[in-house]
C-alpha cells in the first residue's frame, strides 16, 4: 500500500518533474577542466548543479554542494551518515547539433519519447531519483536509514567530481547509480591501455589511425615513402565490444605486409591478427563464465620520423590479474623489438550476485517489469567502477538503443516515470522503515 500511495504521487508530480528536466536540459553542460577555472568545470555545469540543488532544498532535503565539483542531497540532516547512495551526474557529452533532428539542449516531446543531451545520460535518471524521494516524503514516509542522492559533474570526462568527494566525505555503504542498465550490472571488466614503441626501416612516411584510445579505428591511411597513399576503410566500435567492429589498423598493416619490406608492420599483424578481438597474438586470450572473455584492440598507430607509436585497449575478466597480463605483454612485444609503456591498469569490478543489496534491486526490477532479473558482466565502466560494493542498476532496458553519447539522444516518458517508481522502491526496501 506504501509504494501503490509513493507511485500515485510520482504520477502527480508528472509535469513538474519534466519541468524540472527541462530546465537542466537547457545547460549546455560539457564539463571543462580548464586550469585556474572557478568554477571548475564551467558555468553550465555549475548552474546545472544550483538548479537541482535549490529544487531539492526547496523539497526539504539537505544540501551540499562540493566546490561546484559535485552536490548531495540528504533524506535528513539530523539523521546519522547515509547508508545509502544514489550516484547521477550533471555533465554530459558534446554535441554535433547540425546532426541532430531538433536543438539538442532544448527538450522535445517526441511520440511518447524525450529528446535532448543528457535525457538518458544522466539527467533523466538524476530528476528520477530526485522526485521518486520527493514522492516517499510527501506520502509521509519515514525512512529508517538516511539516503543520499550524488550529483556529480565529471562523470564523462575522467571522475574527477568523485575523486574529489572522497577527499571531503564518505561514500555510503550501499550505492548504486541509474547510469547504466537494467537489470543490474555488478561485474565490470578490468581495463589496461598501454603504449607500443619501436624504431622502424619500414618504408613509411607518415600514417595516423584511430581518434580515441577507446574505440576501434574506423579509418587508417597511412604515406610510403613512394609518395603512395594507403588507406583501409573500417567499421567502428566501442573498445569493450570490438567484435561488432572492423579495424582499420590491422586491416591496412596487413595489406602492406604482404610486402616484405613492411617486417615491423608484419609483426604488429602477427601481434594483432586482422578480425582477432581476444588478444590471441598477444597470447593473453583468457575467459570464464562470470565475466566473459578479454577483449584487445590496437586502437591507435601513428608513425613519423622512423618510430612506430600504436595505443592498445584491453578489457579483461575477473579471473585474472593485470600483474600476470603484463609480464606477458611485455614479452611478447619484446619478441619483435616492441617497447611497451603501461598508461593505465584498473582492476576488475565484481559486487557478489548474492548479496542482499543486490538481490534487493534484483526483486524491485522484477516486481516493476514482471520480467526475470538477472545481474550482467560488461566490459565498460561505470560510475561506480572504482565505489567498493558499487552497482549500476537502470536506466536502459535490455534491447533498447537511447542514441546514448550519440544524435538525438532520448528517453521514453513512461520508462522515466518507471524509473523514478524503480528508485522509490529500492528506497522503501533498503531503508524504509
Amino acid at each position: 500500500m506504501l509504494q501503490t500511495k509513493v507511485n500515485q504521487i510520482i504520477e502527480e508530480n508528472k509535469a513538474e518533474m519534466l519541468e524540472t528536466l527541462r530546465k537542466l536540459i537547457a545547460f549546455p553542460s560539457v564539463a571543462t577542466h580548464i586550469p585556474g577555472d572557478n568554477p571548475p568545470y564551467g558555468a553550465a555545469c555549475a548552474k546545472a548543479l544550483d538548479l537541482v540543488l535549490e529544487t531539492a532544498e526547496n523539497m526539504g532535503f539537505a544540501v551540499r554542494n562540493y566546490e561546484y565539483r559535485a552536490g548531495a542531497a540528504d533524506w535528513s540532516a539530523d539523521m546519522d551518515a547515509p547508508e545509502l547512495g544514489i550516484l547521477s551526474h550533471l555533465d554530459v557529452v558534446p554535441v554535433m547539433a547540425e546532426n541532430w533532428t531538433s536543438d539538442p539542449f532544448t527538450m522535445v516531446e517526441r511520440d511518447g519519447c524525450l529528446y535532448g543531451r543528457g535525457t538518458i545520460d544522466n539527467k533523466g535518471p538524476a530528476v528520477a531519483a530526485l522526485y521518486a524521494m520527493h514522492a516517499i516524503r510527501k506520502a509521509g514516509i519515514p525512512l529508517k536509514k538516511n539516503v543520499r542522492l550524488l550529483f556529480g559533474c565529471d562523470e564523462e570526462n575522467g571522475g574527477s567530481d568523485i575523486v574529489y568527494y572522497l577527499t571531503q566525505d564518505k561514500m555510503p555503504p550501499m550505492v548504486f547509480t541509474p547510469d547504466g542498465n537494467y537489470p543490474v550490472i555488478h561485474i565490470e571488466k578490468g581495463m589496461i591501455r598501454l603504449t607500443f614503441t619501436k624504431k622502424t626501416s619500414d618504408p613509411i612516411l607518415s600514417m595516423e589511425a584511430g581518434t580515441a584510445p577507446n574505440a576501434v579505428p574506423a579509418a587508417a591511411e597511412a604515406t610510403l615513402c613512394s609518395g603512395e597513399k594507403a588507406s583501409f576503410t573500417g567499421l567502428a566500435a566501442h573498445a569493450s565490444t570490438p567484435e561488432s567492429g572492423n579495424n582499420a589498423i590491422t586491416g591496412l598493416l596487413t595489406a602492406l605486409s604482404e610486402d616484405a619490406a613492411f617486417a615491423d608492420c608484419k609483426a604488429i599483424t602477427e601481434l594483432f591478427p586482422h578480425g582477432c578481438t581476444g588478444g590471441e597474438g598477444l597470447g593473453i586470450a583468457h575467459e570464464d563464465e562470470k565475466s566473459g572473455r578479454l577483449t584487445c584492440i590496437c586502437s591507435m598507430m601513428h608513425i613519423q620520423d622512423g618510430e612506430i607509436t600504436g595505443t592498445v585497449d584491453i578489457r579483461y575478466p575477473v579471473s585474472v590479474t593485470k600483474e600476470a597480463l603484463l609480464e606477458k605483454l611485455e614479452a611478447r612485444f619484446a619478441q619483435f623489438g616492441f617497447t611497451m609503456n603501461p598508461l593505465l591498469m584498473n582492476d576488475p569490478h565484481c559486487v557478489p550476485e548474492e548479496s542482499d543489496f543486490v538481490q534487493t534491486l534484483l526483486s524491485v526490477y522484477e516486481e516493476e517489469t514482471g520480467d526475470k532479473g538477472y545481474c550482467i558482466a560488461i566490459g565498460g565502466g561505470t560510475y561506480v567502477h572504482e565505489i567498493e560494493g558499487g552497482v549500476a542498476f537502470g536506466a536502459e532496458l535490455p534491447g533498447w538503443d537511447y542514441h546514448m553519447h550519440g544524435d538525438d539522444e532520448f528517453f521514453p516518458i513512461d520508462q522515466l516515470m518507471m524509473t523514478t517508481r524503480m528508485i522509490a522502491a529500492a528506497i522503501l526496501k533498503l531503508c524504509g522503515a
